[in-house]
């Protein structure tokens, strides 16, 4: 799953939930960007529950939701868990890792912490958004987001093409503008730098421009 479905998916679930927080199960983390769990478990935003009691059964493609029996180890033998499937003849006993059991829990303020540090960045082979750490704000990635935005709606109107993660110019071209748009984004090259990263980025080799002093008239008269 692509790390801003995951956002975009929990932040659903905690619409409406007044116990301010959701249960997360096995099944759901193995569809999650590679490491992203180790690093929310590291960071305590995740805290492990009682296991499962009921999961979806695997044994045929109706994917009912069944409870989950457990057998207590005997002698040699392990302990086993299992669905007994009573809808169909042809299914009976079905083998339940254990792993698949594991719950764990992220509450309100613990997704709160994890939109304001971590944010959807593109992957390295382009292929998928994953979450990464940022250094930024969330005043900062508001204020960007909606300078960002206005340069591509400016852009279409001026039947220009701009890509935020190809974007015209040098980094201090770029800055002259966002000083001007709004306070929030004022900071240091070398902040406004880190601040960027996994937001927006530029083209290689790229020159100075004026395309946004261009596009932003009233902002370099």
């Amino acid at each position: 799953m692509p790390a801003d479905a995951l956002i975009a998916s929990l932040k659903g679930r905690f619409a409406g939930n007044k116990s301010g927080r959701i249960t997360i199960n096995a099944d759901e983390i193995a569809q999650w960007p590679q490491g992203l769990f180790e690093q929310l478990r590291a960071a305590k935003l995740l805290t492990q529950i009682e296991p499962a009691r009921s999961l979806e059964c695997r044994g045929c493609e109706e994917a009912c939701f069944m409870p989950v029996n457990i057998m207590a180890a005997e002698g040699t033998r392990p302990a086993r868990a299992f669905i007994a499937c009573d809808k169909r003849d042809d299914v009976g006993r079905v083998r339940v890792d254990f792993a698949r059991l594991h719950q764990w829990q992220i509450t309100q303020s613990g997704f709160d912490k994890l939109q304001s540090t971590w944010i959807a960045s593109t992957s390295a082979d382009a292929k998928m958004r994953v979450l990464k750490k940022n250094k930024s704000t969330v005043p900062f990635r508001s204020a960007l987001e909606r300078l960002l935005t206005e340069i591509e709606k400016r852009s279409r109107a001026e039947n220009l093409i701009f890509d935020r993660y190809a974007m015209p110019g040098r980094k201090c071209d770029f800055q002259a503008l966002a000083d001007k748009f709004d306070a929030v984004l004022e900071h240091t090259p070398r902040t406004f730098d880190d601040y960027l990263k996994g937001l927006c980025s530029f083209k290689r080799g790229a020159r100075q421009t004026e395309f946004y002093c261009e596009l932003f008239p009233e902002f370099f008269e």
